[in-house]
């Protein structure tokens, strides 16, 4: 046989070499190669859902604002002319009632005390606590007073005693603190007339708004 010549045994030499190698530098890259094609797959799989709920016109769930009840007829029967926040005093039961939805500000007012130092939230009602006992439940109607500063009581007593306005509580939430608050409002009625135009304003408002949607690109 002839011997191979000096060009034919380096080529020989560089093939064995590669192939010597290509198991470990296979085992070296495998990990990376693995973690790529995860990234991949999970890429795919989120462009496919984003497109399925694309196409199915699902709107994103809107966080929760911790609003408990609101007082819908305040605002159609009464002009709102002052808003305050103001705590309300609670008991266990009542807490743990309001945290199922058992609470109702419909038919509810503000009442101010003789001398214009507290003010009181009154006809509120707030249903009983299904696993309390009868010893530990409250009342479902009782007053229940209300925690605002003596100046603010005092001023919101002496406007509605001058100008015969009146004060109503137009929603309940849980603030920051994860405290039940009320927003109560400084409030003068309404009459026919007042409704009737507001409902008429109203109206145009909101056909305005779809008009604007429908030629909205």
């Amino acid at each position: 046989m002839e011997r191979l010549g000096s060009c034919d045994t380096k080529k020989w030499r560089c093939h064995f070499i590669v192939a010597s190698w290509m198991p470990l530098a296979v085992f070296l890259l495998l990990p990376e190669l693995c973690h790529s094609f995860q990234a991949l797959v999970v890429s795919s799989r989120l462009e496919s859902s984003t497109a399925l709920l694309a196409k199915s016109g699902k709107k994103k769930k809107k966080p929760k604002d911790g609003t408990i009840c609101v007082n819908r007829q305040a605002r159609r029967n009464f002009e709102i002319l002052e808003t305050l926040e103001a705590g309300i005093s609670l008991k266990g039961t009542e807490v743990k009632s309001i945290r199922d939805g058992k609470m109702n500000l419909q038919d509810s007012f503000v009442k101010t005390s003789f001398d214009g130092r507290s003010c009181t939230l009154m006809n509120c009602h707030i249903g009983k606590h299904t696993m309390s006992g009868a010893y530990f439940q409250h009342e479902e109607r009782r007053p229940r007073p209300l925690l605002v500063h003596k100046e603010e009581a005092l001023r919101f007593k002496q406007k509605t005693d001058r100008s015969g306005m009146t004060i109503v509580p137009l929603k309940a939430y849980f603030n920051d603190d994860n405290r039940v608050k009320l927003q109560i409002a400084l409030c003068k009625g309404k009459n026919v007339r007042d409704k009737r135009a507001d409902i008429k304003e109203r109206d145009i408002k909101r056909e305005t708004n779809r008009i604007v949607k429908s030629f909205r690109l």
